[in-house]
């Protein structure tokens, strides 16, 4: 069974015609490079206390249609049990790069080879709660990938619409964590018969990618008063001193 055939999504004809994103390769790889750190003069240093972190965003493209290829954690995992999530993991020593950190990750948990991965970009790093300093490697895989799971690691791996996640059918909550306020995104879909919700930094980063390469003028409040779009996406450059902030107010819950 391919990735493809893994996903059962239903999409109304209504918003087909809407939202849609670009898809074809030359496109996706313009739009997602104008993002790519790699091709910056900025330094995203890790700041000291957090742990550096990579995931891998695999798309490919199916009959005409983007797909991000998702996982849900073991549920018997320390931490986030059974939450869907992008492959990836901590970097290792023997890690030369956060793109080798994610290719490496992606091939223990879904057995994807890194020679099937075209890296179309590397994005700004985010913080994922307690500690996590994650960059986010961009790749396009074979749209015939077979998943190999390793269930010590993941319950599920299934595809999605890249532009499922810019349907307005979404659920937020608003929560206050001293300083900060954050607003969470909740996505509910059916795959193969279950409920899967898809929240927080994975829902937040799918919305993110699908706007790169959205083909109309969509804008989101992901914040109070932060409105992204195709555009300004990724254009706020995070101090040292704003992860650790998160980092210290974390470590308080």
């Amino acid at each position: 069974m391919t990735c493809g055939e893994l996903y059962s999504f239903e999409l109304s004809f209504h918003f087909a015609f809407l939202i849609d994103v670009v898809s074809t390769l030359d496109e996706i790889r313009q739009r997602l490079g104008k993002f790519d750190v790699r091709k910056k003069d900025i330094a995203f240093t890790k700041p000291e206390g957090l742990v550096s972190a990579s995931v891998l965003v695999p798309l490919f493209i199916e009959d005409g249609n983007v797909k991000v290829l998702l996982t849900t954690r073991a549920k018997h995992l320390r931490t986030q049990p059974g939450l869907v999530a992008f492959p990836g993991g901590h970097m290792d020593e023997d890690d030369q790069s956060v793109i080798s950190t994610a290719l490496r990750e992606a091939e223990e948990e879904i057995g994807l080879s890194a020679q099937d991965v075209d890296v179309l970009t590397v994005l700004p790093p985010a913080f994922v709660r307690p500690n996590k300093f994650v960059s986010l490697v961009v790749g396009l895989i074979p749209s015939g990938f077979v998943p190999k799971m390793n269930k010590e690691e993941v319950s599920k791996v299934f595809s999605l619409p890249l532009k499922r996640f810019l349907k307005n059918d979404y659920v937020t909550k608003e929560v206050k964590l001293g300083d900060f306020e954050f607003r969470v995104f909740f996505f509910y879909d059916i795959v193969d018969g279950e409920k899967i919700e898809t929240w927080g930094f994975t829902a937040v980063y799918c919305m993110f990618v699908g706007l790169a390469l959205c083909t109309s003028d969509l804008s989101i409040e992901v914040q109070k008063g932060e409105i992204v779009n195709k555009d300004n996406l990724f254009s706020t450059q995070h101090s040292e001193n704003f992860f650790l902030k998160l980092k210290q107010t974390f470590a308080k819950l």
